[in-house]
């Protein structure tokens, strides 16, 4: 089963990406792969919204992406895959695809609890599109030096 939180995540990700190829007006500015992707999981949504009788609020996010039409659709979504598993395991899927065409993800120490010192230093992420760095971590005295992203 999918935890509600993977289901936010990526009903908060899916989101994301209808606004932003609403917002470019049919995605001049993603890649051809890209574009392919999200036309497949656009389709996939699309036949779900169908066969559920509310294609309405997925047509009305693209038309119109305000904050209102995006937290209708994306609260519709987030129901639709907690109300079915499949549904949710293959927008998951096409979220991971989607990341990983884009340039991926890279972490760097997240989600950790010290109870002593923490030192680091000369840490570089590079080419991911999604970077994230020390977050959501607790330590008792903390020592970062000569940390960089780059895209």
């Amino acid at each position: 089963m999918i935890d509600v939180a993977t289901i936010t995540a990526t009903a908060t990700a899916i989101s994301a990406v209808i606004l932003h190829k609403a917002i470019e007006k049919g995605g001049e500015n993603f890649g051809d792969t890209v574009s392919k992707k999200i036309g497949q999981m656009l389709n996939f949504i699309r036949d779900k919204f169908q066969k559920e009788g509310v294609e309405g609020k997925l047509l009305k996010v693209q038309e119109y992406p305000s904050e209102k039409n995006q937290n209708r659709f994306k609260q519709e979504l987030t129901e639709l895959m907690e109300d079915d598993e499949n549904f949710a395991q293959k927008l998951v899927e096409f979220k991971e695809q989607l990341e990983n065409l884009e340039g991926g993800r890279q972490i760097i120490a997240s989600g950790f609890e010290l109870e002593g010192n923490l030192k680091a230093k000369d840490i570089k992420q590079k080419g991911g599109q999604h970077q994230e760095m020390f977050t959501n971590f607790k330590a008792k005295d903390i020592d970062l030096d000569n940390l960089s992203q780059e895209n």
